[in-house]
């Protein structure tokens, strides 16, 4: 039989078996694998096995192992570290933003320039979005992770589920107990708690990063994520904006004398954090899907 004949020789019929976007992309190769193998005697009944083996690992991949590029994993991990970098910059400085540098010099910016108040509930609200976008994707990332983790007989990678939510409890828990803390002694643990919450922040973020290197994940929780980062990269634009309108009103309002050494550091770390977001996710949109591995007969 010709290799032009659309009838297909048994087992290379049994390339129907697999998933119609793996034919597309190696049906042809394989059935020519077959007919060489065939043609050299090889016996059909192992080509049958392998052939059957190989479209049920095809179907598993096709279902649930979507395997993200790697540039596209790495835009993911890229705008979360820009996010943790970001957050806590916008938390400090927009804390003491309406008495900065001090209230009588706030009050007198929110009188010429109504709009720029505002920028403090910008600030919180990109915190907002901010965190309700890793919510969103948290769940079936920890969903999908915690069935890899216990098919594969993984138990570190509940550990490492479990650090986020014990270094927020943790951190919370003694911040508590800091808020009422009035004397110099306190205030000394305060600014060592401090750094305890950005440490833990990192611990944090580096646990859910080797969960999402080690992990299989599916392609619609892969879209769930590549949709958080986005809309965290947004606020973080927005955010960005917001501050660097504060500053120049702020400037304006005080002209020579204003001292606006930190909002220039703020802004810096605002702006560099966001373009690496960016700058990631757009790299990412240009890399390719991996193709999947083909089956060998």
């Amino acid at each position: 039989m010709t290799r032009g004949t659309t009838t297909r020789p048994w087992p290379a019929g049994l390339l129907i078996a697999y998933p119609p976007d793996w034919r597309d992309r190696y049906g042809a190769e394989l059935e020519i694998l077959v007919r060489d193998l065939r043609d050299h005697g090889r016996s059909p009944i192992p080509m049958t096995f392998d052939l059957l083996r190989g479209a049920a690992a095809a179907w598993c991949r096709t279902r649930r192992g979507f395997t993200m590029s790697e540039r596209s994993r790495q835009a993911l991990i890229t705008v979360l570290w820009s996010w943790a970098a970001f957050a806590a910059t916008a938390a400090w400085f927009g804390h003491d933003l309406g008495i900065y540098p001090t209230r009588s010099i706030a009050q007198r910016i929110a009188g010429s320039h109504q709009v720029v108040p505002d920028a403090y509930h910008v600030l919180v609200g990109v915190g907002v979005v901010g965190l309700a976008a890793m919510a969103v994707a948290a769940v079936p990332f920890a969903v999908e992770a915690a069935r890899y983790a216990r098919e594969h007989h993984q138990n570190s990678i509940f550990a490492l589920m479990v650090v986020p939510p014990a270094a927020a409890g943790i951190w919370l828990g003694g911040a508590e107990l800091v808020g009422r803390a009035n004397s110099t002694r306190n205030l000394t643990f305060a600014v060592i708690w401090l750094l305890l919450g950005l440490a833990g922040i990192a611990a944090s973020i580096q646990a859910v990063v080797s969960i999402v290197r080690t992990c299989e994940f599916s392609r619609a929780t892969w879209r769930i994520g590549a949709g958080a980062a986005t809309a965290i990269a947004a606020a973080m634009l927005v955010g960005t904006g917001a501050t660097i309108v504060w500053g120049l009103a702020f400037r304006a309002s005080q002209g020579h004398t204003a001292s606006d050494s930190g909002w220039l550091i703020v802004t810096a770390i605002m702006a560099v954090t966001t373009a690496r977001a960016v700058i990631a996710l757009l790299g990412a949109r240009r890399a390719p899907d991996p193709a999947p591995a083909p089956a060998v007969a």
